[in-house]
């Protein structure tokens, strides 16, 4: 939080006072008008759809969407098919490391139990 800093204040003057604050005060009610004082059916409201704000944001949001893309330094094909060999590598690598794992603490526990 951002601290005030307090004025001084000199001789004779007297501290202005400060603006009421909002939030937490309740709103006033506007006065009804003459002859409105009874009750009157309400006006059947217009069901919203859930996702009406979805047609507003959907122009923007397709243009952002295109003017990332734009910005995107795209990998060559040679760095595609390189990336993925490294992946099927690691991939099969850690496969083979869990299964041994597996293995290993299956026989450990039928060693012990069984």
């Amino acid at each position: 939080m951002a601290r005030t800093q307090r004025r001084r204040l000199g001789e004779g003057t007297a501290p202005s006072p400060s603006p009421p604050v909002r939030g937490n005060l309740p709103r006033p009610r506007p006065a009804a008008p003459a002859g409105e004082g009874l009750a009157r059916p309400a006006a059947p409201q217009r069901r919203r759809s859930p996702f009406a704000f979805l047609a507003r944001l959907q122009p923007r949001f397709v243009a952002d969407v295109l003017s990332e893309l734009r910005k995107v330094t795209w990998p060559s094909f040679s760095e595609v098919r390189y990336l993925t060999v490294v992946v099927a590598i690691v991939a099969i690598v850690m496969g083979l490391f869990l299964g041994g794992l597996d293995l290993l603490f299956g026989w450990v526990i039928e060693q012990l139990f069984f």
